[in-house]
């Protein structure tokens, strides 16, 4: 007995979503809608629309395949009474036949009411751009709206505009101007995620008395003139200069809730470099700054800061922070890590991250130590390395000669990623306690064929070298898997993730578990 067309059609809906449509359209919707009258009205009803063309299997004729598909769907869709949760269009024009398949299919769904629009057409030849119909300006339950690559419906500022439900606005490679802006946030009250990604048209940047208004991004390769936002829920912000002239002129006074601001760029010219940049942000507590401006001297100054995640064109020894509040300190030399990675032991004293890649070698180490010693204003008691490679760059014996005290951290973990014998390591973890003496240290390596096992050189050096720096006969060193109660006991938080072994200095005698 065919038991699931009994159920109601939201039920079934919502069984047919789980079906794959990442590899072309999603086959089992066809072979089902023959099956019976019932089948073809549960699949034609179906109220997610997933047109991707990228995703179509290559084979000749794709691109006629794929529109034939568009409009079938779409014309089944449109003779049932619902409204569509999602139209997701991702489309490649060659033809302006093609743009018109594009409109009449879009223009169809539109009229029945959509929640979820992200379109994205991509113009393979020198014909006009495609614009969106004026019908979209009058979808009143549209919650989510996603435009790539298109123009805005001609009527935009002539006609009224019904996005009372959006929610969620995103534009990208589509020509605005100042007015554009305003117009489209005033015409949308509840709007809180609002993200503009390389534009062109616009100058200003302006936003007032926007109540509900959590997020904003703003992308741009041309230069822009000023950011004027006044939105006292906006707790999110992104600039991203990929033009590199600095940033704009900034007033965010308004914004009471502005804790999270991301920055990729340069400073003003001719400013107090990017503490000008932190003065826009009164309360901010996470800052994630990316900039290959290149300087000498690199100052951030902030009585909020807690969080921050720096990438930028100088070394440790060039950084100074006033930043009394400062908890955690992530210093990535890749540009792909953006906010810190998991910090696996929980704690309330403050921490530093380095991803320093393959820049580990003696002036690396001596730099590090440096900077530990620095009095800024954050002082680190937990430091975190990410290791990849470290295979003979490093010169014990002039580190050794330095004659600098190791610097006392409550804490040290290291990941071990790199595939190196076991002397390289040994080597690395024996600059890092030149560098440090940490009450507790911590290895971990993602790597099948590392060995963390009691009897191992690497187990047995850190074991040596730990008791080394402390005194004979006052101090013992626990080894602890991190599963242990133990080490659950010490390190609060801890999340145990690939292979690892602790190491606890106590008083007491040697305990292993």
């Amino acid at each position: 007995m065919d038991r699931i067309s009994q159920l109601p059609d939201f039920v079934v809906h919502h069984i047919l979503s789980f079906f794959d449509a990442s590899n072309g359209p999603p086959i089992e919707l066809v072979r089902m809608s023959v099956l019976s009258k019932t089948w073809f009205h549960l699949t034609a009803s179906f109220p997610i629309l997933d047109f991707r063309m990228y995703n179509f299997r290559p084979q000749e004729q794709e691109q006629e395949s794929f529109y034939k598909y568009v409009v079938y769907t779409t014309s089944r869709f449109c003779h049932q009474n619902v409204t569509a949760h999602r139209l997701k269009l991702s489309a490649n024009i060659e033809e302006p036949a093609e743009l018109d398949v594009i409109n009449r299919c879009v223009e169809r769904v539109l009229n029945k009411g959509v929640r979820e629009l992200e379109i994205e057409i991509i113009n393979l030849s020198d014909i006009p751009k495609y614009r969106l119909p004026n019908t979209l300006l009058s979808v009143s339950v549209l919650r989510s709206l996603t435009i790539n690559g298109c123009e805005l419906p001609s009527s935009l500022i002539v006609d009224a505009v019904k996005f009372k439900s959006l929610i969620q606005l995103r534009l990208e490679d589509v020509s605005i101007d100042d007015e554009v802006i305003k117009y489209l946030t005033t015409s949308c009250p509840l709007l809180q995620v609002f993200e503009i990604r390389c534009c062109p048209g616009f100058n200003r940047f302006c936003v007032h008395g926007h109540q509900n208004l959590q997020e904003v991004r703003i992308e741009y390769y041309t230069p822009i003139e000023s950011i004027d936002i006044e939105a006292p829920n906006l707790s999110r912000l992104l600039v991203a200069d990929w033009d590199q002239r600095g940033a704009p002129r900034m007033n965010l006074t308004s914004c009471k809730n502005l804790t999270t601001v991301t920055y990729f760029g340069h400073p003003l010219p001719n400013s107090n470099g990017f503490n000008d940049l932190l003065s826009n942000f009164p309360v901010i507590e996470n800052l994630v700054l990316v900039t290959q401006y290149p300087c000498n001297n690199l100052r951030l100054s902030s009585h909020s800061l807690r969080t921050l995640v720096l990438r930028a064109n100088c070394d440790l020894e060039e950084i100074e922070f006033r930043t009394p509040k400062l908890v955690s300190f992530c210093y990535p030399f890749n540009r792909t890590i953006l906010w810190p990675l998991v910090w696996h032991s929980t704690y309330l004293k403050p921490c530093m991250q380095i991803y320093p890649g393959d820049h580990i070698d003696t002036l690396w180490f001596q730099k590090l130590r440096q900077f530990l010693d620095k009095k800024n204003g954050f002082k680190v008691f937990n430091l975190f390395i990410h290791a990849i490679y470290y295979q003979k760059l490093i010169d014990l014996e002039k580190l050794k000669a330095i004659g600098l005290p190791p610097y006392e951290l409550d804490h040290v973990e290291l990941q071990l990623e790199a595939h190196e014998e076991s002397s390289d390591r040994i080597t690395f973890l024996d600059a890092v306690l030149w560098c440090c003496r940490p009450r507790s240290i911590t290895l971990r390596s993602s790597h099948p064929l590392t060995d963390f096992e009691e009897q191992s050189d690497l187990v047995k050096f850190t074991y040596k070298k730990l008791l080394e720096q402390e005194d004979k006969g006052h101090t013992n060193v626990h080894i602890v898997s991190p599963s242990s109660s133990k080490a659950k006991k010490h390190f609060r938080g801890l999340v145990c993730e690939g292979k690892a072994i602790s190491f606890i200095k106590e008083q007491g005698t040697l305990f292993i578990n």
